[in-house]
């Protein structure tokens, strides 16, 4: 895979100021937002015919559970590489996160450095495995 092309990033988060905010951040050269919802079951439906390279994911959603969206993803898209951007610190949902897959953790409030870094590295791993995938 050519290291210009762009990936793919869906957001999931309940607040559309934080959706829009990091449509602002994310989208540019390197990342295309193609999508986003604000509930859990909207992000299921939506994900069921679209394919995202990184998924950003907030833990705390009116209508379920982050982490319990997270393995559903991992059944669903298990290429897609899920970042979560979250206000909650406790180190159980950290823990859990990235035991269940989750590829980073940013901690709200957040600032572009920290997401661009953390979508960079993400970036990557995904560039890596596909060449080695192809290999």
């Amino acid at each position: 895979m050519p290291a210009h092309q762009r990936l793919s990033v869906f957001i999931i988060d309940d607040d559309g100021m934080t959706r829009n905010l990091l449509r602002v951040i994310i989208q540019g050269d390197q990342y295309d937002v193609v999508g986003d919802a604000g509930t859990a079951e909207a992000a299921r439906l939506r994900l069921l015919s679209l394919r995202a390279d990184i998924i950003c994911l907030d833990v705390v959603m009116p209508d379920g559970n982050g982490l319990e969206l997270l393995n559903w993803i991992s059944e669903k898209q298990p290429a897609a590489a899920v970042l979560m951007v979250t206000a909650s610190t406790d180190r159980s949902t950290v823990e859990q996160s990235l035991r269940n897959g989750a590829k980073g953790y940013i901690v709200k409030p957040f600032n572009p450095g920290t997401v661009m870094n953390t979508l960079d590295k993400i970036a990557a791993q995904i560039h890596a495995q596909r060449i080695a995938g192809k290999a």
